[in-house]
């Protein structure tokens, strides 16, 4: 029994069967040699929790259970006999745990055994906050009466983790439980504050900047120093004026230490305010031992221009705010740093405001937060999708980094979005799988708005240059970078482009569809070269997807290759031997084949039953393949559209795009 080899047997570890027998009330023993018949217990013992005693055990899943529930790590099983649950129960779980390796056992459930009947309704009122671990319940009388049952555990492990989505969350995260991808920014601005240097960490929204904040909070106790995080978009800062707002670090910083100063508001006037500042960072400094480290989070509600708050957005509160903190900086050694979090670097990009010197311009080189790589991604997906019974097939990683560019919120939406359409589990994700769920998302707008909302409300040529890129006109859009090379090293900082050399793509293949889908109809096109560059990517885009789609139409209408292809030489070639001698590949291949817009538009109406689901009316459809076939072939004639016939060909690509997209949602 034990662990031999590497093989986990069931059984009880010989110092557990000890406390069990000792500390363990007799239901509790026979529950206890319930889980040994299907697991190795390696520990047990008893926590008092306020009022009441709790005992635990741990837990290693053989080697077949562990396949079974894709969990290797140990599993923390509580025990509260109590008769009505209470959820002071859930906090004894990071009281047991804290004396165990964080890398002993798995962070992400735990069992709950309560004395409470009707433990597994009243339960998740308690468990509303996305960032819970999955909590496994059981009442002691279920034992008895699922005794018979060898499956009853296993079932009941299945059953809270097949209906969870753990992909499912977006706030940032206060607890390490589902926190990935990020540890070496939080090395960084750890050893930044070590070696006495303020930082800057820009990114998109969802990026995972707030989580980072909370993990170096987290950490800053162990790493022998004080943080203090301040919300800018807190109105209980971000109302008050410059020298209050200082008044508001010390007084975070008293309540984080502790130590019985009394602070009053009123020595923070504006003539001693900054003085006050640098002498009470002194004085907590002096008597915790650990210098301090002050985060501030969402710096856009206190940056000049940028703020909705009047005296930071329009008058000289930001210059003396920061003033005061640089100046208490260079006036003390050891004793604190600071550190900026948010969404546009713009607080230390400008050189003056308002006629003064910015404080804190280039005061330090803005670090963006990076994508996840593979490997970071691989990580993430493959153990919160374990759990919930979602196996990914390998490529997959991949494609979500160059569909997603590796924005960890993106990619948890895509893959929440696969967890909703794969309810029967376990399921392994193929490609195709992974498509269809791709596809769907993709639809969603609010993700992708919410994201480029930086861009559009701070940076707006840059949100130009984007729609420029997506569009293909690259001669503007390296005017662009040519006029001014801040812009594009915001976009590339931000993880949205990628440059090899003189060639610019986008990193995130998802964004780039969504200006397409969303942006093209308010595209700035003035000149005649615009236009044409215009109409002939859309144009081409849009042709080559509905290339596509007929090609796997028709051949599913005429139940296979052969008789497609016949149907095709005879129906647009009328018989024409030449291409009898083509596969049906080759028919639909641009360069083999001569089936251009025209001809795949001839295909559709003459099979329009197969493809009225995705274009609906068929005079509506005529209406628009004509407008394409003319206006929309003004690039080929070197005539210049006017502005109605402009409008006309984007409503007819984007009429045309819509019916794709139904298409692609189709897809198994």
């Amino acid at each position: 029994m034990g662990v031999v080899e590497n093989e986990v047997y069931a059984g009880i570890h010989p110092a557990a069967d000890n406390i069990i027998n000792t500390s363990f009330s007799e239901r509790e023993k026979k529950i206890a040699c319930r889980w040994g018949e299907q697991f190795y217990i390696t520990s047990a013992g008893k926590r008092q929790f306020g009022t009441g005693e709790f005992k635990f055990l741990l837990i290693k899943p053989t080697s077949s259970m562990a396949e079974a529930l894709s969990i290797t790590k140990e599993i923390v099983i509580i025990l509260s006999p109590f008769s009505t649950f209470e959820a002071r129960t859930l906090e004894a779980y990071d009281i047991i745990t804290k004396e165990f390796l964080a890398q002993r056992y798995e962070k992400m459930c735990y069992v709950l055994i309560s004395g409470d009947e009707n433990i597994e309704i009243v339960l998740p009122t308690f468990l509303s906050n996305q960032e819970n671990q999955i909590v496994v319940p059981f009442s002691y009388n279920s034992f008895e009466q699922n005794k018979h049952d060898s499956n009853y555990i296993k079932n009941q492990f299945r059953r809270y983790f097949y209906s969870r989505d753990l992909f499912d969350y977006s706030e940032p995260l206060k607890k390490d439980t589902f926190f990935f991808g990020r540890s070496d920014v939080v090395t960084n601005i750890i050893a930044k504050h070590r070696q006495g240097l303020n930082y800057g960490v820009f990114g998109l929204r969802k990026t995972g900047k707030t989580s980072v904040i909370y993990d170096v909070d987290r950490k800053s106790t162990s790493q022998n120093f004080t943080s203090i995080i301040i919300d800018c978009q807190n109105p209980s800062f971000n109302m008050r004026h410059w020298n209050l707002a200082l008044y508001y670090i010390v007084l975070q910083l008293e309540s984080k230490i502790e130590c019985g100063i009394k602070v009053s508001e009123s020595e923070f006037n504006i003539e001693n305010a900054a003085i006050k500042f640098e002498y009470y960072l002194k004085k907590y400094r002096s008597i915790s031992g650990a210098t301090i480290l002050i985060m501030f989070d969402e710096i856009e509600n206190i940056t000049f221009g940028k703020s909705s708050v009047e005296h930071w957005c329009g008058k000289l509160d930001f210059v003396y705010f920061w003033q005061s903190i640089r100046s208490a900086f260079h006036a003390t050694s050891d004793v604190f740093t600071f550190c900026i979090f948010g969404t546009n670097a713009k607080c230390i990009e400008e050189a003056t405001i308002l006629g003064k010197d910015n404080p804190i311009f280039n005061i330090f080189q803005p670090y963006y937060i990076e994508g996840f790589d593979v490997p970071q991604t691989r990580e993430m997906v493959r153990k919160l999708g374990r759990i919930i019974g979602i196996k990914f097939d390998e490529p997959i990683y991949s494609k979500l980094v160059e569909d997603y560019g590796g924005h960890p919120f993106l990619i948890r939406r895509v893959c929440s979005k696969i967890a909703q359409m794969n309810q029967i589990r376990p399921v392994t994700v193929d490609r195709l799988k992974y498509i269809k769920a791709k596809n769907a998302f993709n639809l969603e707008n609010s993700y992708f708005d919410m994201i480029l909302q930086v861009l559009k409300q701070f940076y707006t040529d840059e949100y130009e240059m984007l729609k420029l890129l997506a569009c293909g006109d690259m001669n503007s859009f390296k005017y662009f970078v040519n006029e001014d090379r801040s812009m594009v090293n915001h976009l590339i900082g931000y993880g949205l482009i990628s440059q090899n050399d003189d060639n610019y793509d986008f990193k995130i293949d998802a964004i780039k569809e969504y200006i397409l889908r969303i942006e093209s109809q308010h595209i700035k096109l003035t000149t005649p070269t615009e236009k044409w560059n215009y109409l002939c990517t859309q144009r081409n885009l849009m042709e080559s997807e509905l290339r596509k789609m007929v090609k796997a139409i028709i051949k599913f209408a005429h139940k296979n290759e052969n008789i497609a292809k016949d149907y095709i030489v005879k129906k647009i070639y009328a018989d024409n031997r030449n291409f009898s001698v083509f596969t049906y590949n080759q028919l639909f291949d641009s360069r083999d084949s001569n089936i251009y817009f025209k001809k795949l538009v001839d295909l559709i109406n003459a099979d329009w039953v197969y493809f009225s689901d995705y274009f609906g009316k068929q005079d509506i459809f005529i209406s628009h393949a004509n407008v394409l076939n003319a206006e929309g072939r003004f690039d080929a004639h070197a005539t210049i559209p006017n502005d109605d016939e402009m409008n006309a060909v984007i409503n007819a690509i984007k009429y045309m795009n819509n019916g794709l997209n139904q298409y692609k949602l189709g897809l198994e």
